[in-house]
């Protein structure tokens, strides 16, 4: 018998090709984590989380086979015209009666600020409301993250709601004693030992793309499709 899940994922994504003005979303392959691997690391220790450590062999397998064959995330690539892997993109939490999923997106330090992340965003979108008939996005950020929210406002999402979640201890740094992160204190706070940060749950509906499309913005242009 056929798992719904897994018929939904291999029907819309296994070959998804969804070509924006800038970059190019496909299915995962085994040599991106190779890729990723070599990509320049997050200098400010406050990113350090997005550094992966170095993998062997098995373990650059398991990275794959385990997104690969999860049956509630689609893991796709992300390359720029060029033909370089410069991110992921992913929706997780996927629920088909409700016609909801969340969405993470992760891009290479040394891609950031070129526009990838908001036309991936938007290209994707287009495929999850007017292809896949889905309803509602979901996403969460942390609140010091203020280059990943304009791109989210830029993209069309609102926000729902603040929410505290615990500080990364991979990141190892002194949040309030470090004046490199005075300004951005004000989204952090203890609990006893724990430090915790300000993250916001943010959305967008189908009807809220809808409006998007039709107000001019010019943000939401046909990517090509084909998958």
């Amino acid at each position: 018998m056929i798992n719904k899940k897994s018929f939904f994922r291999k029907k819309r994504f296994k070959d998804v090709f969804l070509k924006g003005d800038k970059i190019i979303i496909r299915s995962l392959r085994r040599d991106d984590i190779d890729k990723r691997l070599a990509w320049e690391k997050y200098p400010d220790p406050l990113y350090f989380h997005y550094n992966p450590p170095n993998l062997g062999q098995k373990e650059r397998e398991e990275w794959y086979f385990k997104r690969e064959n999860d049956l509630n995330l689609v893991y796709l690539s992300i390359d720029n015209h060029s033909g370089q892997l410069v991110g992921f993109i992913s929706l997780y939490k996927i629920d088909r009666v409700e016609k909801t999923a969340w969405m993470g997106i992760f891009l290479g330090y040394e891609f950031t600020d070129r526009g990838y992340g908001t036309d991936a965003i938007l290209s994707l979108a287009r495929y999850f409301f007017d292809e896949i008939k889905f309803e509602k996005m979901f996403l969460d950020v942390a609140s010091h993250n203020q280059r990943a929210i304009r791109c989210y406002l830029k993209c069309g999402f609102k926000f729902v709601r603040t929410k505290y979640n615990k500080h990364d201890p991979q990141s190892n740094i002194d949040i309030f004693g470090d004046d490199r992160y005075k300004d951005i204190r004000k989204y952090f706070k203890k609990e006893g030992e724990e430090i915790l940060a300000q993250f916001e749950d943010m959305e967008l509906t189908k009807e809220m793309w809808l409006a998007l499309n039709q107000n001019g913005s010019g943000l939401a242009q046909n990517p090509t499709f084909n998958s």
